[in-house]
């Protein structure tokens, strides 16, 4: 057994490539004084989410302590959002700052750091408008960058790409400080688009649990690597390399025949979980027997 959490800590540091100390950060480390405070589902979605972002840094989607996932607490107005200020190796589910949707902080973590004013001004806009999305996925990936800046629209082109469409587009207009681009980015993300490009800025994906939004997420990236691999953020793609409609409704019904009644992503981020638990990351999943 220590053989097998070893070599999975040596394969996550050299997908790292950073010197991560031998004993891991434990994702949940909620203590029983927490759990008088917070109810079972909020302590069951801080695991989930905090999970989320370690598993960003693991792909190295993140930029050191910029981007967001949030995710609003079941059966509740509330949201958790990251301590602006920890790189997502730090995030535990204690230290997530549970905020309402008009930016007051509810509970603040066991950190020192609140959380970023346009992280929230993003997130906010699109939980408002959009109920049907409980969990917000916003990353600065580098592929996911270069395909906002270089590409106009960005076609299916792979298999990955049936579970994006149909992809909205949201203008660059700088760095967001201000609240009136709410309606904006609300406007521009409208049912049943999941996925959300962001010019000149990154990538983000909606879905109705964590484990949906970071599959979508995977994907999104996914593609837009295969973008950059094969050079279309130069020159323009064949157009018999594009999927035709039929192929990609034809492919989505065939996923949702095979999907269990768990949802989109759960058994991707239950499997990623199992590999961080083996490793001794705690994440503290609700597994099912």
């Amino acid at each position: 057994h220590y053989f097998i959490q070893s070599n999975l800590r040596v394969q996550l540091n050299t997908m790292l490539r950073l010197p991560w100390p031998r004993v891991p950060i434990k994702i949940n480390d909620i203590t029983s004084l927490f759990r008088k405070q917070w109810s079972e589902t909020e302590c069951e979605t801080r695991c989930k989410l905090a999970t989320a972002y370690r598993l960003t840094s693991l792909f190295g989607w993140d930029e050191i302590i910029n981007g967001h996932i949030t995710s609003r607490i079941p059966d509740s107005e509330h949201l958790l959002i990251n301590p602006f200020g920890l790189h997502y190796n730090e995030i535990t589910a204690s230290n997530l700052v549970k905020i309402d949707i008009a930016g007051n902080v509810i509970d603040p973590g066991t950190s020192k750091f609140s959380f970023q004013q346009t992280g929230y001004i993003i997130h906010s806009a699109i939980h408002e408008q959009r109920p049907d999305l409980n969990t917000l996925f916003h990353m600065h990936s580098a592929a996911g960058t270069a395909v906002s800046t270089a590409v106009d629209k960005l076609h299916p082109i792979c298999q990955n790409s049936v579970y994006l469409e149909p992809i909205s587009y949201h203008p660059y207009r700088g760095i967001i400080v201000s609240e009136s681009e709410k309606e904006e980015i609300s406007r521009n993300f409208v049912a049943p688009s999941k996925c959300l490009l962001m010019r000149n800025h990154g990538l983000l994906t909606g879905g109705c649990s964590i484990e949906e939004a970071f599959f979508l997420m995977f994907m999104f990236h996914s593609v837009c690597q295969v973008y950059v691999n094969a050079g279309f953020t130069h020159r323009p793609v064949p157009l018999e390399t594009v999927l035709s409609e039929d192929i990609i409704k034809d492919s989505m019904d065939a996923v949702r025949a095979q999907m269990n009644v768990r949802g989109l992503g759960v058994g991707d981020f239950q499997a990623l979980c199992r590999q961080l638990d083996l490793a001794g990351w705690e994440t503290g999943y609700p597994y099912e027997d």
